[in-house]
């Protein structure tokens, strides 16, 4: 095969895996643009986001640490949860109030450094519009008894080819993640607080 017939190869398949994804989130398949497959796609973006809980850090650490119970997220009715907080081995699947359900699988848990991470393991860009997505939850001491929890993530946007269609561009998918993690970390604070 020559080149020229590799990179026609090439171009076809990113084409149709474009389409077929379009398809999946049930969006229409984007209209490739001039340059759309001159380049790599979309780059990785990152949402780090804080809040001041009045409360030490090990009553915070409790809350947060606590993988199979994070029934008190905005929107989660339920959680199945197996593996307790082993790495790679703890999985649940987050109830949601609107009848769906997200799986996620715990990668890290380090009591010492208060921190722990996990990953989806499937993306649905209708309830997030990013993909990828990862996430890590750290506690720290704040000082005066209380703690600085902080919620951060790396994903890419809901499209990863370039030319995003509307709603599945970086802006979409970086404000939907910062939302996320704010209001995680809001009912984080109520939680542990007792509000």
């Amino acid at each position: 095969m020559s080149n020229l017939s590799r990179r026609a190869a090439l171009l076809a398949l990113a084409a149709f895996a474009s389409m077929a994804l379009a398809a999946v989130a049930g969006a229409e398949p984007p209209t490739p643009g001039p340059n759309s497959w001159a380049a790599h796609g979309a780059a990785p973006l990152k949402s780090i986001e804080t809040i001041l809980i009045d409360a030490p850090p090990e009553k915070v650490w409790a809350v947060a640490s606590d993988f199979a119970h994070y029934d008190w997220l905005p929107g989660v009715k339920g959680v199945e949860a197996s593996g307790g907080n082993e790495p790679e081995k703890a999985k649940r699947k987050l109830l949601m109030a609107d009848g769906g359900a997200v799986d996620e699988t715990l990668v890290r848990w380090d009591a010492g450094r208060m921190t722990l991470a996990w990953h989806r393991d499937h993306d649905d860009v209708r309830r997030l519009p990013a993909i990828n997505y990862m996430t890590h939850v750290t506690v720290k001491p704040a000082g005066e008894g209380k703690s600085l929890a902080e919620w951060k993530g790396r994903f890419y946007r809901g499209h990863p080819f370039n030319d995003p269609p509307p709603g599945l561009d970086d802006d979409t998918a970086l404000a939907a993640v910062t939302a996320l993690h704010r209001a995680g970390l809001a009912a984080l604070k109520a939680r542990v607080e007792g509000r």
